[in-house]
């Protein structure tokens, strides 16, 4: 559930180019609510003959973000795929097209067009940012530390990179300077719920969990109609065990935007930890649906399915989850488990063996530890 919200909160788009007009129908495109006005202010703009083909783009551009931030990714793609055929040097569509691929979890893909985005463009800090990500999705944990590296060296204010550093710190083993990133977030003063919402990240990964509650609550105040919000403030009630008020704010969250995936990740996760395992299985398979590459959600619903005891399904997926992820040892220990119960010892026993290898591969590449 981490991974799914890292994605969430740390992949950034960002108002797409300065426009030439100042009209509402503009104002109203460019805003970062992600209702039905401001793709309805795109599309009428879009849909006027009278915008030259730089603002067309931008137009459609901006009506991607939109798209993306409500879930209906399709759309997203095909608007900022028509925003690059206009302008072939449009750097922030690449960028915002790169988010796409990192929300799906094509990360070869996503470094291609943040590559392009910044080849365009060499002081767009979303794109290094979101190329970050990928890579160290990747585990090209060096490649991202250098990409946010060049961002924060843009902009020492940008958040989101000190965040993606951090994690990325982190899950290479040098947590002392992860929380040196994490602490500076902490550092930055607040300007916007944007801001919040990523020193709620930064919290969360400090394990403050309290601290997070609060800056996510104060992004709420800011934005109540904000689903990833709620979905964050649920993901860190589910870290503490608060179930309920997980449910709750994931239930808000969906309210406001039913295809907002993050949110059926949240309350998949607090379903599953209250033992309502089909409610949970129904919710995993909502996200499989828009995200059928999503390793970790096949793992997530292969774990309900084995502890309901359909061991079948359960070894479906995680076959399927190591088809995607070959070297994750959870998948392996998670379909060890379910052979395990029907008996098949010979497989259970095979992956179990394979989960030890890819571990005792990892320890070594590791190489040896300061004592």
């Amino acid at each position: 559930m981490m991974k799914a919200l890292l994605i969430a909160l740390i992949v950034a788009l960002a108002p797409c180019a300065a426009l030439a007009q100042t009209n509402q129908d503009w104002k109203s495109c460019k805003a970062e609510d992600p209702d039905d006005a401001t793709v309805s202010a795109c599309t009428h703009l879009i849909e006027t003959n009278e915008l030259g083909p730089d603002d067309r783009a931008v137009a459609y551009c901006h009506r991607g973000a939109a798209y993306w931030r409500k879930g209906d990714y399709d759309k997203a793609l095909a608007d900022e795929s028509k925003a690059i055929e206009i302008n072939p040097e449009f750097a922030d569509a690449y960028m915002t097209r790169g988010a796409f691929f990192v929300d799906t979890g094509d990360y070869d893909q996503a470094i291609a067009e943040t590559s392009r985005a910044i080849s365009i463009d060499p002081r767009n800090v979303r794109a290094y940012s979101n190329r970050a990500f990928a890579r160290g999705r990747k585990g090209d944990f060096a490649g991202a530390i250098a990409d946010t590296t060049k961002a924060i060296e843009i902009d020492p204010r940008w958040i989101a990179a000190y965040i993606v550093r951090g994690d990325n710190y982190a899950r290479k083993g040098d947590h002392g300077m992860a929380f040196a990133d994490f602490g500076k977030v902490a550092k930055i003063d607040p300007k916007s719920g944007e801001d919040y919402r990523l020193r709620g990240m930064a919290f969360v990964l400090k394990g403050e969990d309290d601290h997070a509650i609060a800056e996510y609550s104060r992004w709420i105040e800011i934005n109540p109609k904000s689903a990833p919000a709620y979905t964050a403030r649920g993901e860190v009630y589910a870290r503490k065990s608060d179930n309920d008020r997980a449910i709750a704010d994931a239930n808000k969250a969906i309210e406001i935007n039913p295809k907002y995936i993050y949110a059926y990740s949240v309350r998949g996760e607090a379903y599953a930890r209250k033992r309502e395992f089909d409610r949970a299985i129904v919710d995993f398979t909502a996200i499989l649906d828009v995200s059928p590459n999503d390793a970790f959600t096949y793992g997530r619903r292969g774990s309900a399915h084995w502890l309901k005891g359909n061991y079948d399904r359960a070894i479906a997926d995680f076959t399927k989850q190591i088809e995607i992820e070959p070297n994750n040892p959870e998948a392996y220990r998670g379909r060890s488990l379910a052979y395990a119960d029907k008996r098949d010892n010979a497989s259970a026993l095979a992956d179990y063996n394979k989960a030890i290898e890819i571990t005792r591969r990892r320890i070594e590449a590791r190489g040896p530890q300061p004592q």
